[in-house]
């Protein structure tokens, strides 16, 4: 991808963006959106660059990074949540409003083709069994930068107080409950932890401690590491069980091996 069809991505998407502005301000759900779309953006470069990726692809690899989650626009619009459970997938969302809006026309075939691949996958649990080469590259690589900024935004928003200010974050679960047995067992197991077992904050900071496990790119990896993401985690736990605490020993020994 060029400078200038990067350029062309990015006023489109902001374009798009805007339309879900009420009286020049996007709702607080929508603005975290966009907010997080830009430092994923920004991750993926940061990855690329780490990997050592040739110019053309880092442009690439910004524009899967804005354009990741631009399903979630409408997606809170029509159903107020982000929960995928109660309304609808937003990677496959994502995909259908590309292609609706005509958002990557113009752009050659082939990035089309990765770009609409790697914004309908993204959010899956499992990766595509069959994928060429380029098409897991950069998937992988999105996922990647994707989990980097939510390790941010879940340390930000208990840090900062917003989690208790907009309750639909939580999405139902209990700030100050324990770890649930089970998603520890998974954990331990290397197995991926079932959303439906998420009962507690602790146990969605273990189910980011599995993706960390899952990290494709050393440049990721490193990432975490400069940003003692586990540090700024375990600062802000509202509950620290041995159990939960035993799991970030394991990533912590993971990540620096």
């Amino acid at each position: 991808m060029t400078p200038a069809e990067l350029q062309v991505v990015a006023d489109r998407w902001h374009a798009f963006v805007d339309r879900f502005r009420v009286d020049g301000a996007l709702s607080p759900m929508m603005q975290l959106k966009l907010e997080h779309s830009v430092r994923v953006s920004a991750d993926a470069l940061a990855i690329a660059e780490g990997e050592g990726w040739p110019d053309d692809e880092k442009q690439l690899a910004e524009a899967i990074g804005l354009l990741h989650d631009i399903a979630r626009f409408p997606q809170f619009e029509q159903y107020q949540t982000f929960s995928d459970a109660d309304s609808i997938d937003h990677g496959d969302l994502g995909f259908q409003t590309l292609e609706k809006e005509n958002l990557l026309g113009e752009l050659p075939a082939e990035i089309q083709s990765l770009i609409l691949h790697a914004v309908q996958h993204h959010n899956k649990k499992d990766l595509p069994t069959a994928m060429a080469g380029a098409e897991e590259k950069y998937l992988r690589l999105i996922r990647d930068a994707d989990w980097l900024d939510i390790f941010f935004v879940c340390w930000e928003v208990i840090a900062s107080g917003k989690i208790h200010s907009q309750p639909e974050i939580m999405m139902n679960i209990d700030f100050n409950g324990p770890p649930t047995d089970v998603v520890v067992d998974q954990f331990h197991r290397g197995e991926a932890i079932n959303y439906q077992n998420l009962n507690s904050m602790a146990d969605r900071f273990i189910l980011q401690l599995s993706w960390m496990h899952d990290l494709s790119y050393a440049a990721s990896k490193r990432l975490v590491c400069d940003r003692s993401i586990l540090d700024k985690f375990i600062d802000v736990l509202p509950v620290k069980t041995d159990s939960l605490l035993r799991c970030f020993e394991v990533t912590a020994k993971f990540l620096n091996t």
